[in-house]
């Protein structure tokens, strides 16, 4: 079931039920912050000894390390294509109901995959297998996590003043009597994917504490993403991506144009401020045209996509596929002046993915016949639901969006000016904001109307 609260950066939050794990897993932990969040030590010894948490002991985070990449090295074309199958049928799936509709969305496939990354870590036998088919099309975990570690390396290691994607990982351990993170998972975790690790009661201040994190690490786009922590809940991984990037060549004033209309999905003409401008970069499909528009620096782009007269917005999602999609992001080109014209606009998204993820081919996660015993060395765990919640604003300066997921694991028990083209984006379109070098999206998007926040 889908339900669209509001758009808000995007991050993955997942609540893990585990009952009593093996005495011989360990885990390296912080004691969760109370009431604000303390950031964790770093120890020098380069083995850390087994760690069990449970009762009120306050044992030491992991000794292990985040070591960046370095800028040579780059994401394989198995992981490529893979991660943008996945973005491209997460979307579809995720927001049809939405979309139907006529409501805006938004998800990010990349917060999405870095949160289930982490929890596929966990997982053993048919559902490791099935998670890998889906996150990337059956990449080897080895290397789905070290392409992960490059993303998040990649990704600062480009950050500049006017142009930043931001990556956070966490996870959250119930404080209780032999409940333990096998030594391999949090190892994993922090090494590849820099994770933050705290050990809390679950109790209404852990709620407070992980929400304060989550605002933190998503610029506060994200106040809020849990409302609770059930009694079956043990562990909760969370996901935070904050991107904010001004325009290269932003909007001047006598380009914005107020009282503008923009005809919603309903056929409605509502009022809106359009940003117009002349840009360089012409996509075009059989379905569809659009452009690129690029922000500070060039690392990440902003492609809208209008689709043809005659085809909704809902109609045209459905139809796209990770093929049809990188062969437009790739037929970019700089033959034509394109006149735009985007309305501003800025709201919240809000959904659970579970079914979208389970139609995808992840079923056995969702059921009693999940086996993470790989995290705890136990077979009670299954997910309880994945909640995503994104958010975004766009306006004449550039973009800012975040987005966060939450799954709660429960126990079983140069111009060639030849022509000139136009792309009025006065009706429903599809956007993503590209990652212009390794061709994938970090968020994708439809604005069905921009009067709605």
């Amino acid at each position: 079931m889908f339900k669209k609260i509001i758009s808000a950066v995007i991050a993955i939050t997942m609540v893990m039920g585990m009952c009593s794990c093996s005495e011989q897993a360990s885990s390296q932990l912080t004691a969760a912050p109370t009431p604000s969040i303390v950031t964790r030590p770093q120890p020098s010894e380069p083995e850390p000894p087994a760690v069990t948490v449970g009762g009120n002991a306050l044992q030491p985070t992991a000794n292990y390390s985040f070591a960046p990449a370095s800028k040579n090295e780059e994401i394989t074309n198995e992981f490529a294509q893979g991660m943008n199958s996945f973005s491209v049928e997460l979307f579809k799936q995720s927001v049809r109901q939405d979309l139907e509709q006529g409501k805006n969305t938004l998800v990010s496939p990349e917060s999405v995959a870095f949160a289930l990354g982490m929890t596929a870590n966990g997982a053993n036998e048919n559902t490791l297998k099935q998670m890998q088919e889906v996150l990337c099309k059956g990449v080897s975990m080895e290397d789905f996590n070290k392409n992960m570690h490059l993303l998040i390396s990649d990704a600062h290691n480009n950050n500049t003043e006017n142009s930043k994607l931001n990556i956070a990982n966490s996870i959250w351990l119930k404080d209780m009597k032999g409940l333990t993170l096998s030594e391999s998972f949090a190892r994993t975790c922090k090494e590849q994917f820099n994770a933050e690790m705290f050990k809390a009661p679950f109790d209404e201040g852990t709620v407070e504490n992980i929400n304060s994190w989550v605002n933190e690490k998503t610029d506060k786009m994200i106040p809020k993403i849990l409302e609770k922590l059930d009694a079956d809940a043990r562990a909760v991984l969370v996901n935070c991506i904050a991107f904010d990037a001004k325009w290269a060549v932003p909007y001047e004033d006598d380009q914005i144009e107020e009282n503008s209309s923009f005809t919603n999905a309903s056929g409605k003409k509502i009022d809106c401020t359009m940003l117009c401008s002349t840009e360089k970069s012409f996509v075009s499909g059989e379905h569809e045209t659009g452009f690129v528009k690029t922000y500070s620096g060039g690392k990440y782009a902003f492609m809208a996509i209008l689709p043809n007269e005659g085809t909704s917005i809902s109609e045209y999602v459905s139809s796209l596929t990770a093929d049809s999609f990188a062969k437009l992001y790739k037929s970019r080109t700089g033959r034509y002046e394109v006149i735009t014209r985007t309305p501003q606009f800025k709201y919240d998204y809000d959904i659970t993915l579970n079914k979208a993820l389970s139609d995808m081919g992840m079923e056995e996660a969702f059921t009693m016949n999940a086996d993470f015993s790989n995290m705890t060395g136990d077979k009670s765990l299954y997910i309880g639901s994945v909640l995503h919640k994104t958010h975004i604003e766009l306006d004449a300066k550039g973009t800012k969006a975040a987005a966060a997921t939450v799954v709660t694991m429960d126990a079983k028990c140069a111009l060639e000016e030849t022509e000139t083209k136009r792309v009025y984006l006065d009706r429903p379109f599809a956007y993503a904001i590209m990652d212009t070098e390794t061709g994938l999206p970090v968020f994708m998007g439809t604005m069905c109307d921009p009067s709605v926040q």
